[in-house]
């Protein structure tokens, strides 16, 4: 996998970030964790897999899946073009 760009952060509170990616066919993040925060992935178009340690889901435009950040999660975009929005929640 190809490492992502860093992300558009579109937006920061004392609860959180919003961060927008733009991804092409095989770039994404490693494995990382958010500790202590609840973290929404909404794929806003293309096909994401996330890979957890309950396996690999794979998610396509409109699709949105939660995630607790003490958990380490994997990103990969298949299609070229993928957008995720990424909301990290602290304090919830």
């Amino acid at each position: 996998m190809k490492r992502a760009q860093p992300p558009q952060v579109l937006a920061t509170t004392a609860g959180g970030r919003c961060l927008l990616f733009h991804l092409d066919a095989g770039e994404g993040v490693p494995p990382h964790q958010h500790p202590q925060a609840q973290v929404v992935i909404a794929v806003l178009s293309g096909e994401l897999h996330a890979t957890t340690d309950e396996g690999l889901r794979a998610l396509y435009g409109g699709e949105v899946m939660t995630h607790n950040g003490d958990q380490p999660i994997a990103l990969e975009a298949v299609q070229p073009g993928t957008q995720v929005l990424v909301t990290l929640l602290h304090g919830t």
